[in-house]
């Protein structure tokens, strides 16, 4: 045999002996050790429901009470101004006057007309019990005394319209006339507003609107005010056309007339008391669909989400419904749990487990 077969055959040997070697090992049982996960630590807190009382923050503003515009009923020239803008008035105080010209005149005239178509009457009425007096001529005779009536009512009311008066109290925003002007039925004299009380107006949407009642106590907070106590006057029926909301208006006494018409407010107007649980803030999570979550455990210490609807936020925390009567919620470490894993709970509350 020369030496590349002997050669070749020791290497075919060593090549079998090293395969034969790993089989033995590999048929040998290996011990594996598994790791035991330790629970994830996080801290609960117990809540019960509480009687929340929501309340309604809305954007508002300002406004009169009342306001109407003084115009003149009849023709003729300013005679008199007795007002300035600006000033305090009140009901059935003289604004402006006009001149009265020859409307005492018309109103004698009407007044001898009246008194004398009246006796004509009366002698028609004692002629006819008579015989001497006809029918038409009787009809004639009340057809002239009501035309002297109607004259002398309106002689009298063209007296009355020379003076122009505030029908309530208030203030005069604007005056329009001055002494000489000429008018017309319709002419403006001035503006008067109505500010004791002042009206507070609000809108709000269709979820809101059915939450808001007649006559509740609210809160007006205007400018940087102190916040002073409205009530609730008017909800409006029917809904905005363009913003498809409804106006809201609450009163708010204003007897020194230190508050102005046209001020920002923010009105709280409280509504009907619900149950909810009142929880941190921090305790709010996102769910897959985009909604408030809340991460909880269950028997067996299994944390699970339940989503929640926020009905309120204060200093405290936020107000939340769809929660169990009581509940252990996960304040402190729900962001490193899911659904359905075993936590170590720790309880920050004196309250037992559920």
């Amino acid at each position: 045999m020369n030496s590349n077969i002997r050669l070749a055959a020791i290497f075919l040997l060593s090549l079998t002996i090293w395969f034969a070697s790993g089989l033995i090992t590999s048929s040998q049982p290996t011990q594996s050790s598994v790791a035991v996960k330790i629970p994830t630590g996080v801290q609960i807190t117990t809540f019960k429901k509480e009687l929340f009382n929501p309340t309604l923050s809305l954007r508002a503003n300002t406004q009169p009470n009342r306001t109407v515009s003084l115009a003149a009923q009849i023709v003729g020239k300013v005679s008199a101004v007795l007002v300035d803008e600006g000033a305090a008035v009140t009901k059935g105080q003289v604004i402006c006057e006009i001149s009265k010209e020859d409307r005492y005149f018309r109103l004698d005239q009407a007044k001898a007309h009246f008194a004398q178509s009246s006796i004509a009457y009366q002698g028609a009425i004692t002629l006819k019990s008579g015989g001497f007096q006809s029918e038409v001529a009787i009809a004639q005779a009340k057809a002239t005394l009501e035309t002297a009536k109607a004259n002398l009512k309106r002689a009298q009311l063209d007296i009355g319209h020379l003076k122009i008066v505030a029908p309530f109290d208030g203030i005069i925003e604007t005056r329009a006339l001055d002494i000489g002007d000429y008018v017309v039925p319709g002419t403006i004299c001035a503006l008067l507003v109505d500010l004791d009380p002042i009206k507070v107006t609000a809108l709000v949407n269709e979820y809101e609107v059915g939450k808001v009642k007649m006559a509740s106590v609210a809160s007006a907070s205007i400018g940087l005010n102190e916040p002073v106590e409205a009530v609730v006057s008017y909800i409006a029926h029917q809904a905005n056309h363009t913003t498809q909301s409804y106006r809201v208006e609450a009163l708010v006494k204003n007897s020194n007339k230190s508050i102005r018409a046209g001020l920002s407010t923010r009105l709280e107007i409280p509504t009907e008391g619900v149950e909810a649980h009142l929880i941190p803030a921090s305790s709010i999570l996102l769910n897959d669909q985009g909604g408030m979550a809340v991460r909880i455990i269950v028997v067996g210490n299994i944390a699970q989400s339940i989503s929640v609807v926020v009905l309120g936020e204060i200093g405290a925390g936020i107000w939340v419904s769809g929660l169990p009567e009581l509940v252990n919620v996960i304040t402190v470490g729900q962001n490193y749990v899911i659904d359905g894993e075993v936590v170590e709970p720790t309880f920050l509350n004196s309250t037992a487990k559920i």
